[in-house]
């Protein structure tokens, strides 16, 4: 099995985002619209994520990446503007009150933080100014460790930089699989699936490929 389809088999391990008609409404419009300007994200931290999901899911003969299906402009805009729930809110005096930001994007953004201190230390630049090398290299050193890192401090910045990795691959994985070109060209899709048959070919069941959700 190829490093692709293994990655489209993880699917989203970390967490189910929930596939609402809005949800996939922004994952098409975020394919369809060119260029990118984080709105949740600072410019150096969108280039972190988009070099990052480039990394995770780059594009293939016959399998466009990430970048080219817009995962890293949805997951800004889905932090942005999904991330805010009202049980995170408190109870609003009036109107006028300033809605505060949730505890997931805080969340995000300490984060994002952490993965800039790290990145600091690491490389000696800011996240704007790393190349895909120093990325890659991050991914490795964080994504394909057995455990947690380990620290004096549940919150340092080791162990939120490999949660807020850990949750970018995920999200990455799930939005680019629920993508409609994706959906329908690259994994076996079948939109009026028949009966279960345990024991038949692979050629008659998407030739190994996971089914199209």
């Amino acid at each position: 099995m190829d490093r692709r389809q293994a990655l489209r088999n993880i699917g989203w391990g970390s967490g189910a985002l929930v596939a609402t008609p809005a949800i996939l409404s922004l994952l098409q419009s975020c394919q369809q619209n060119p260029g990118f300007s984080p709105v949740f994200l600072s410019e150096g931290q969108g280039h972190a994520l988009k070099t990052m999901v480039d990394l995770i899911l780059p594009d293939e003969p016959g399998s466009p990446g990430a970048v080219a299906m817009g995962v890293h402009k949805f997951m800004d805009l889905y932090w942005h503007e999904v991330l805010v729930s009202e049980a995170d809110l408190p109870e609003l005096e009036d109107e006028f009150t300033k809605v505060p930001e949730s505890r997931q994007q805080k969340s995000v953004r300490e984060g994002f933080a952490a993965l800039q201190t790290v990145f600091q230390a690491e490389f000696g630049k800011d996240l704007e100014s790393g190349s895909s090398e120093d990325f890659d290299g991050l991914l490795a050193k964080y994504l394909k460790s057995e455990k947690v890192p380990e620290g004096d401090s549940a919150a340092g910045p080791e162990q939120l930089t490999y949660g807020l990795l850990t949750s970018i691959r995920g999200q990455a994985i799930w939005a680019w699989k629920r993508m409609e070109v994706i959906g329908e060209e690259v994994l076996w899709y079948d939109p009026v699936p028949g009966v279960y048959q345990g024991c038949i070919p692979t050629s008659e069941a998407g030739n190994g490929k996971v089914m199209s959700l």
